[in-house]
């Protein structure tokens, strides 16, 4: 009796296809790379305004977007303000704020640092501005 390893499947034209088009749009969420003289907040601010994101997902991005570094974005752990001080800046309560930095993260617009906890509460988060918005805004 012999015992074959199972063969793997044999990648189709189209399974090829839904790769590229996947690692695509991951590099279209990637953070954009501002040029020398840009600021990070107004380019935040246009962005997030022109998105096509819902008032409540707006509104955490802003606030989050206050506690930030005007020029760079950047936001320590001694600003962060965690998921109880975006609830009290948004007047949001704790689940529309969780539901909306989920989307955020989702389109590109927040990180979260590496080494932070996957819970919001403690969570270490970063504005950011996706490469495609970022060409976006620079092409108009």
């Amino acid at each position: 009796m012999t015992t074959e390893a199972p063969s793997r499947p044999v990648p189709t034209p189209g399974d090829l296809a839904a790769r590229q088009k996947a690692r695509r749009a991951a590099e279209l969420l990637e953070p954009g790379t501002l040029h020398r003289g840009e600021r990070f907040r107004p380019l935040f601010e246009q962005g997030v305004r022109a998105s096509k994101m819902t008032p409540h997902a707006r509104l955490v991005a802003l606030t989050l977007l206050t506690f930030a570094n005007a020029g760079t974005g950047e936001l320590p752990p001694e600003r962060q303000p965690f998921l109880d001080g975006l609830t009290e800046a948004t007047g949001l309560n704790r689940g529309q704020v969780v539901v909306q930095l989920r989307v955020l993260e989702t389109r590109g617009w927040v990180r979260r640092h590496p080494a932070s906890p996957p819970a919001y509460e403690q969570a270490l988060l970063r504005p950011v501005i996706p490469r495609f918005a970022l060409d976006r805004l620079r092409a108009s």
